[in-house]
């Protein structure tokens, strides 16, 4: 099995009812295999957890995915985290433990962060604001991951934060949006870029997304970002095409709501034996958009990046 189809199960086993999200995961875990990681390691903006468990080769029973547990249905229209719920009643089936494991999972969503614990990933989980300074000791970490930095707003503090918790030798693995992300972005281009009164329905689809992924920038302003607080570029590579970000950006997403209630009205047996067939007829279509580098490369550069960064002068 290529990496492509195996990270492309895994995270489709997890993400069944988007799979457009599982296409996108499995492309992060083919851009992050192109780079280490040494421990200590802060995941920062863990959120469930079922990322990075999956990443590390942990799967659950047949019948749990991400959907599992929500919270209000009907509260994803008035753009609600339903997946902001957690039932302490409710632990997860691990069936295979995680390969390797994290030393801190770190978000500010405490009912994400009892689910994140629960995979038995996170050695220490911790609750607190990205956007403020971090309860973490000066030097700790030889690795810090995180791909929430655009969605933050005081992101400058973040990275400085980020420098004063690595090690000397530590190294900062980032996955961030080009600038390029919202072009690929059909709200965004023939609503609000293009002004077309026309295209004001798409609103429903977007949801306010794409506003809210608040930094979209070049290599040489993430670059020059970096280097204001003492962190320089060793690795970097763009990816997430045109293509692949067009397909994410309706995907399953605008009826989610009314798959997922099906879905969890079902029994066990039948909901992991409708999965298994839902995977079987997806992947073929997913699989060939499984590359770190497509076609239209050229011409509609990539829509995020991968920075490796080290500590700088």
């Amino acid at each position: 099995m290529t990496p492509q189809e195996r990270y492309l199960r895994a995270f489709l086993e997890m993400y069944w009812l988007r799979p457009e999200t599982a296409l996108w995961r499995a492309l992060d875990c083919l851009a992050l295999d192109e780079v280490g990681m040494s421990g200590p390691v802060l995941d920062l903006g863990c959120g469930d957890g079922l990322f990075t468990f999956t990443r590390a080769g942990g799967r659950m029973a047949p019948d749990f995915d991400a959907f599992s547990q929500v919270g209000d249905l009907d509260a994803f229209f008035d753009k609600v985290d339903i997946y902001n719920f957690s039932d302490a009643n409710t632990r997860p089936d691990v069936r295979t433990p995680p390969a390797w494991t994290v030393d801190v999972g770190l978000d500010h969503k405490d009912a994400l962060l009892r689910k994140a614990f629960s995979t038995g990933l996170y050695r220490e989980v911790v609750e607190a604001d990205a956007n403020a300074d971090l309860p973490l000791e000066d030097g700790r970490f030889g690795t810090v991951y995180s791909n929430i930095l655009y969605w933050l707003d005081n992101y400058p503090l973040t990275l400085r934060e980020i420098r004063r918790v690595l090690r000397d030798d530590g190294r900062v693995l980032l996955q961030v949006p080009s600038e390029t992300f919202r072009d690929y972005s059909f709200y965004q281009r023939l609503y609000v870029q293009g002004g077309d009164p026309r295209w004001q329905w798409l609103h429903l689809i977007d949801r306010g997304r794409s506003d809210n992924i608040r930094h979209c920038k070049t290599f040489d302003a993430w670059r020059d970002d970096f280097a204001a607080v003492g962190l320089k570029v060793a690795h970097h590579r763009r990816y997430l095409s045109k293509t692949v970000l067009e397909a994410w950006d309706i995907g399953l997403r605008p009826i989610s709501p009314f798959l997922i209630e099906m879905a969890n009205k079902l029994a066990p047996e039948n909901r992991a034996a409708i999965k298994a067939k839902w995977i079987e007829g997806i992947l073929p279509l997913l699989l060939p958009l499984c590359e770190l580098d497509w076609i239209t490369d050229a011409a509609h550069p990539p829509g995020f990046h991968l920075f490796v960064l080290e500590k700088g002068a």
